[in-house]
């Protein structure tokens, strides 16, 4: 009874699902293999374009108080080790498309042989770098990661932890 209760139910799934797949004439999703994204030459708008046409040189209004510093807070940003960092989630294969291309085929199996050796060998990376040790990197995204052991400046920001611009 239980085996006949099982194939209704997945009859009446795959009808449920064929019904609602048919009932898509066009789903909303986005096409992963073409570049559809925005072009550069739409994203100004009218109204820029107009300050651009103009040709006016920009006016320099003083107020009046007097200037204040405003220093950068210093870059490095703080984090734990990061045993199981890839290069290709922050790099990806530089082209500049939004589409897939071959290197994300590449990446796939690649991605997967490193975490699975990351996994494997994790006991020899807790042992270089143990757990909850600070680390600080540049915050630089698009290059290989660079943590180095370290403090972060944060959260007790004195004025020896800003640089000037």
């Amino acid at each position: 009874m239980s085996r006949h209760c099982c194939l209704i139910a997945v009859l009446v799934a795959l009808s449920a699902g064929s019904i609602l797949i048919s009932a898509c004439g066009k789903p909303p999703a986005v096409n992963p293999w073409r570049n559809d994204s925005i072009s550069r030459d739409t994203w100004p708008t009218p109204s820029s374009e107009g300050v651009l046409a103009s040709g006016h040189a920009p006016v320099l209004r003083n107020s009046g108080q007097p200037q204040t510093a405003a220093p950068c807070v210093a870059s490095p940003v703080p984090h734990y080790p990061l045993w199981w960092e890839d290069p290709f989630e922050d790099k990806g294969d530089g082209d500049g498309q939004f589409a897939w291309t071959w290197a994300d085929y590449v990446a796939g199996p690649y991605c997967y042989g490193r975490w699975l050796l990351n996994t494997v060998g994790w006991p020899a990376s807790a042992v270089v770098t143990p757990p909850g040790t600070p680390m600080v990197s540049d915050g630089n995204i698009g290059r290989d990661h660079d943590a180095a052991p370290g403090q972060s400046p944060i959260p007790t920001a004195g004025p020896e932890d800003f640089q000037p611009r």
